[in-house]
């Protein structure tokens, strides 16, 4: 897996550049809740040469081009496409580009002339010579990309024990022209996509403080195909993270039903969990792409194939149970049903349904900052009790999943 600077339980306040011509250092900038630095201050060092124009920008360092688009956490090169901890973007007329970028990618691709030291937070020029990571978006639909290779076990990390690298992609549900169900308790007009998004960003930041590398299948009010979002988590992933709010139709049940539950892929046993799943799916109508245009068909073909039905089981159990104890609303349980979001994940992978938008304390325990961190740090509990037990089976049984 990617080695990130995310595994240290602070992230650093600056870096530095060593070359020949000297030792710079870079402030790190954490404004927009991931680690960034500013790409003028790598102009001097690296000799990066930028270009913006509208969202596109084009990076070139050490003879290689970077493409990335504001806003996107991920980085193309060539034809391939690579996902990012946090997103480039541009504050005060300034262009900044995740530390993640400069920290992995610059020295897997710069052919030995720069080295990461995570332990000092230092870019050095180096004759070591770096493997690039395989990709994970660009995957096509039916080919599951090649596992990583697991990193050596090391010191256990101060917050949660873990031995391993671990990436976990965070999936905030709807966004852009799909809102998801209106939100008719929430304030201010907000709707389901803008309370997954926001509880996304905060669980991306609460799991990287705990050491972990996540990666956003979106970061701002974008719209993400249904079946491109499982694309995010193949080979540089462990677990897939969907966040949604559930609805309640209009009937005696509208405003009574409250609560939290978890769900992971398999078939529907009761209706409300057909009605859950029905309405999450209902998302593929904003895809653009023709009907029967290979990924939907795909993916309903991929639910008899996962492979992580088991461990995602496990997941969901873990995450109810966290997100149960501290819900206003009650305990609803784990749950199941024919997600597509869910279905080609090619990891255990489970959705969240974090309360009812239609339920007046549910709405304002979800748009409230104390009840979103209440689910954040009770999700990442979850997360990270899962990823201990299976460090404890791969030390027992040597093998991975």
């Amino acid at each position: 897996m990617i080695a990130l600077l995310a595994l240290a339980a602070i992230l650093p306040q600056q870096v530095f550049i060593a070359t020949p011509r000297g030792l710079a250092a870079v402030p790190v900038s954490t404004e927009r809740g991931i680690a960034a630095v500013a790409a003028a201050r790598l102009m001097g060092p690296l000799g990066l040469v930028t270009s913006v124009e509208g969202t596109s920008v084009r990076v070139v360092v050490g003879g290689r081009t970077f493409d990335f688009d504001l806003g996107a956490p991920f980085v193309r090169i060539g034809d391939a496409a690579y996902p990012l901890v946090g997103a480039p973007y541009v504050a005060r007329d300034t262009l900044f580009l995740p530390l993640h970028w400069l920290a992995d990618f610059v020295p897997r691709l710069s052919s030995g002339r720069y080295r990461w030291d995570a332990v000092r937070a230092r870019l050095e020029e180096t004759p070591a010579v770096a493997a690039l990571p395989a990709p994970v978006t660009v995957s096509p639909p039916g080919r599951q990309a090649p596992a990583a290779a697991p990193v050596p076990v090391g010191t256990a990390n101060a917050i949660t024990g873990l031995r391993l690298a671990h990436t976990i992609v965070v999936d905030p549900g709807h966004g852009g022209i799909d809102p998801g169900n209106p939100g008719q308790t929430f304030p201010g007009h907000l709707a389901e996509k803008d309370v997954t998004l926001s509880i996304g960003r905060l669980l991306r930041a609460e799991l990287m403080r705990r050491g972990l590398n996540v990666v956003l299948t979106r970061a701002t009010d974008t719209l993400i195909a249904l079946a491109d979002r499982p694309t995010f988590c193949r080979a540089e992933c462990d677990l897939f993270v969907s966040i949604h709010v559930n609805s309640m139709p209009k009937g005696p049940r509208q405003g009574r039903a409250s609560g939290v539950e978890t769900y992971f892929v398999s078939d529907a046993k009761t209706e409300d969990q057909k009605r859950v799943s029905q309405m999450e799916n209902d998302a593929m109508r904003f895809d653009t792409r023709a009907p029967g245009d290979g990924p939907l068909a795909f993916i309903l073909n991929d639910l008899q194939l996962n492979e992580y039905l088991r461990e995602s089981a496990r997941l969901a159990d873990l995450v109810q149970g966290r997100v149960a104890s501290i819900h206003p609303g009650g305990d609803r349980g784990v749950q199941q049903g024919p997600f597509l979001v869910l279905a080609a994940a090619r990891r255990p992978a489970v959705l969240v349904e974090a309360g009812f938008a239609t339920h007046s304390g549910d709405g304002a325990f979800l748009t409230s900052a104390l009840g979103q961190r209440k689910i954040v740090n009770a999700i990442a509990d979850g997360i990270v009790t899962y990823l201990l037990e299976f460090e404890r089976k791969l030390a027992v049984g040597g093998s991975g999943r």
